[in-house]
């Protein structure tokens, strides 16, 4: 995050330098119109960082140590330029207004002036996008190409940045720092959404199996046509699927095969529209792989002693790394399900703990025995001290055994788990 600030306040810095403080903040007109210039420069800048921050890039994966904490402040950076952007203007009309009500009325009335307004339209169609993106539910694939439009709303701004007569007209610095900014930005948006489906820059499988492993879940092997995915057990990937039953847009599913087999395996419960879908594939559909991605894995702990609790599906990174623990590693697996025959793999997680006596495998039935909770699993695992927590299901069974892990005096920084549900 220390980069994000430094890269948001540079602008301010190269902007107090144009002129004496005193002179900016003489009176409240100077003082409210200052206030807009600096939160308009801080909102593109942050605004250009947020789109960067959406662009996917494993980099980033590994600079957050994780990309649902790359999506979490890119949700939180987009809160935070949207706010600042939208006190713009209102602290720029208060030089208007202190002369006449209409004159503060006419600054927002488009077309008045033809630089004002592009960011009167930027700012409306960012007002529309988040409000969508708040208050109502769309499915994925539409929230996902509704949100695409918030790039034309970031280009509208671009457009008004440099049309409007301002400190970034005058400053020959500060206007290349903001069009580089805004360069990446776009850059990053038009790589993904044209470079990489032009170059096929992804990985290309095709359906080898499907196997329904109860009414809900269904496991799909992939074999990759030539050059495989390297990833480590427990992370993740992009799967789009092109078949004439299944829409091709991208979603992340979790890895359930073993970093060691030649195939590719993902295991998905029907949960929705699209993976109820899933179930219409056929052997021999194509499948655009991007990944991988995530640091849900056992070995980037530091304690070898480690307890894994999975809820319903959350057991797919889990069963990939039970298949490729190494030696050393003193692991107890909690697979909480609502049913035994909910539970997917059960018996092969059985066969390797007979084969693996310091992998310990306990099936959780919550009809019969309630939620499994922290203080059951301290007394089965004999004790929480110098262990690390391994967390994956729905994000409420995540963030209750999380809380009651820290309550019991475990270290957050001990508690791992990726949560995209913000």
């Amino acid at each position: 995050m220390n980069i994000i600030v430094i890269l948001s306040i540079i602008p301010v810095i190269i902007w107090t330098s144009m002129m004496p403080l005193a002179d900016r903040f003489a009176d409240l007109n100077s003082i409210t119109t200052s206030l807009g210039q600096i939160l308009g420069l801080v909102g593109m800048s942050l605004f250009s960082i947020n789109l960067i921050l959406a662009g996917r890039f494993k980099w980033l994966d590994k600079h957050f140590k994780g990309l649902d904490k790359v999506y979490y402040n890119h949700s939180r950076i987009g809160s935070i330029a949207f706010s600042m952007l939208l006190f713009h203007p209102l602290m720029l009309v208060v030089r208007y207004l202190a002369i006449s009500t209409q004159m503060g009325a006419n600054f927002f009335i488009p077309f008045n002036d033809i630089s004002i307004t592009w960011g009167i339209f930027s700012l409306l169609l960012m007002i529309i996008l988040i409000s969508f993106t708040f208050y109502i539910k769309f499915k994925y694939n539409i929230w996902k190409i509704s949100h695409k439009f918030m790039t034309v709303a970031f280009f509208l701004g671009v457009i008004h940045t440099f049309m409007i007569s301002s400190d970034v007209s005058r400053n020959t610095f500060l206007r290349y720092y903001i069009l580089g900014l805004a360069f990446v930005a776009l850059f990053t948006i038009c790589r993904k959404a044209y470079f990489d489906y032009l170059v096929n820059n992804n990985f290309k499988y095709k359906v080898k199996n499907i196997i329904q492993l109860n009414k809900d879940i269904l496991e799909i092997e992939m074999e990759a046509y030539h050059k495989k995915m390297i990833f480590t057990s427990g992370q993740f990937a992009f799967f789009s699927f092109k078949s004439l039953l299944v829409k091709s847009e991208s979603h992340p599913f979790s890895i359930s095969s073993s970093p060691n087999d030649n195939n590719l395996k993902i295991t998905v419960k029907n949960l929705g529209d699209y993976t109820g879908r899933l179930f219409n594939l056929k052997i021999g559909d194509f499948v655009m792989v991007d990944g991988p991605y995530g640091n849900f894995s056992y070995k980037k702990a530091k304690k070898q002693n480690q307890i894994w609790i999975a809820g319903g599906i959350g057991i797919t990174p889990f069963y990939s790394m039970a298949q490729s623990l190494e030696s050393g590693y003193k692991v107890d697996l909690y697979y909480s399900v609502k049913e035994n025959l909910e539970a997917v793999y059960a018996k092969e997680l059985i066969e390797l703990t007979k084969k693996n006596p310091s992998f310990r495998f306990k099936l959780w039935n919550t009809t019969e025995r309630g939620y499994v909770n922290g203080r059951v699993v301290t007394d089965l695992s004999s004790g929480l001290k110098d262990k690390e927590i391994f967390l994956c299901g729905p994000s409420v069974f995540m963030e209750s055994l999380k809380e009651q892990f820290v309550s019991l005096g475990v270290d957050i920084k001990k508690i791992h788990y990726e949560n995209f549900n913000f």
